[in-house]
């Protein structure tokens, strides 16, 4: 399973197995990996474990933490060693892992594969101030800059990975637009694998756009309307001329709603 990961769905395994995953034991005798969730997002857990060629099981516990006394998780586990080898091959070391895994080498589903590390440890959503982010927290310098390189080639903003001074974590954010623009390309389809949770925050941030009066600000240009525009958008669906015309599909309709008007003679 693990050596293809150009499949979206083991892509994005391995980035969720990477940040709240466990291997432990040997890969030359018995060992265990483990990946445990809240158990709100225990749905995840399955679909994980449909895709496994092994036997694998489901358990829960509650246990204190610092967030509440009687905190209850679901865990995946499985023990074949030879799924775990291939795991292992795949980037999900035997032992501590946070700060020396690294992104897996070769072909790779990357959007999905950031995807899981962001479920695991990142975070995606709005802030009081109403903007909207994407962030993760990480210990390994590796991850770090992968995230550093996809905000750059994805975005076009640069982040650097530093980490901080406190415990030697890597902080990455990004905001509004570059925010944006992450979401959409990670959760690029609502049928894609991820915790259900998540997939919501960041469809709404996907579809973030700044005011009019602010789109300067964050380097928007507003692409004026043709002729030829006009034609698509009046002689086609909503969702086709959007699709055509590279725009949204708000867009299209407010352009659709104001040429109608001003054929009525109405002040658009």
């Amino acid at each position: 399973m693990f050596d293809d990961l150009e499949r979206p769905e083991v892509a994005y395994a391995i980035g969720l197995l990477q940040t709240d995953g466990t291997h432990s034991g040997s890969l030359d005798g018995k060992g265990r990996i483990s990946l445990e969730l809240a158990v709100r997002d225990e749905d995840i857990l399955a679909k994980v474990a449909s895709l496994l060629p092994c036997y694998s099981s489901i358990g829960h516990r509650t246990r204190t933490t610092n967030f509440a006394d009687n905190y209850e998780t679901a865990i995946l586990r499985f023990y074949d060693q030879p799924t775990r080898r291939s795991a292992a091959a795949a980037g999900i070391p035997v032992g501590r892992k946070a700060a020396v895994v690294v992104p897996p080498v070769g072909p790779l589903a990357v959007p999905d594969y950031l995807r899981g590390l962001l479920d695991g440890d990142g975070s995606v959503g709005f802030t009081r101030k109403d903007e909207p982010y994407v962030s993760m927290v990480t210990a390994s310098p590796a991850l770090a800059g992968f995230l550093c390189d996809t905000v750059r080639k994805v975005c076009g903003v640069v982040r650097t990975a530093r980490p901080n001074k406190r415990d030697g974590v890597y902080n990455i954010l990004v905001l509004n637009v570059a925010a944006a623009r992450l979401a959409a390309w990670a959760w690029y389809s609502p049928d894609v694998l991820g915790l259900e949770r998540k997939k919501e925050a960041a469809e709404q941030v996907a579809l973030w756009r700044p005011a009019a009066d602010k789109a300067g600000r964050y380097g928007v240009v507003r692409k004026p309307w043709t002729r030829a525009d006009d034609l698509i958008v009046l002689t086609h669906g909503q969702s086709e001329a959007a699709r055509i015309l590279g725009r949204s599909v708000s867009s299209v309709s407010v352009r659709k709603w104001r040429l109608r008007a001003a054929e009525q003679g109405l002040e658009p």
